[in-house]
């Protein structure tokens, strides 16, 4: 009996699945890594601040909770900043390379056009 099951429906090999995954896995840019980052980071912030709330209602008994979770929140806060930075550095990166790997390619395909007998 296999779990895995490809787009098509057909069953995979724990093989077969490890070489898809590790290809899927190579491929990902460093703007997704990113991107997912910031996500995961997201929800940690979420997380941290839920349990600020939580600890407040009981503070005589968990004061010193309180603290190490404010000392969480300000160290995740700061990684945001720098892993938002890296992202906007990225896409403006993106932005100026990416319009010129259109342009070129768009002049490859007229000169392949022009190229081509009547």
């Amino acid at each position: 009996m296999t779990f895995w099951k490809d787009k098509q429906g057909n069953e995979l090999t724990f093989k077969e699945f490890m070489s898809r995954w590790k290809k899927g896995i190579e491929g990902v840019t460093a703007l997704q890594q990113l991107k997912m980052q910031i996500n995961s980071m997201c929800i940690m912030i979420i997380g941290l601040i839920c349990g600020i709330v939580i600890t407040f209602i009981a503070i005589e008994r968990l004061w010193w909770l309180t603290i190490i979770l404010f000392g969480g929140l300000f160290n995740i806060v700061i990684q945001y900043l720098g892993v938002w930075q890296k992202k906007k550095m990225l896409e403006n990166i993106e932005k100026e390379f990416g319009g010129l790997t259109l342009e070129r390619e768009e002049n490859e395909t007229n000169n392949k056009q022009q190229q081509l007998p009547a």
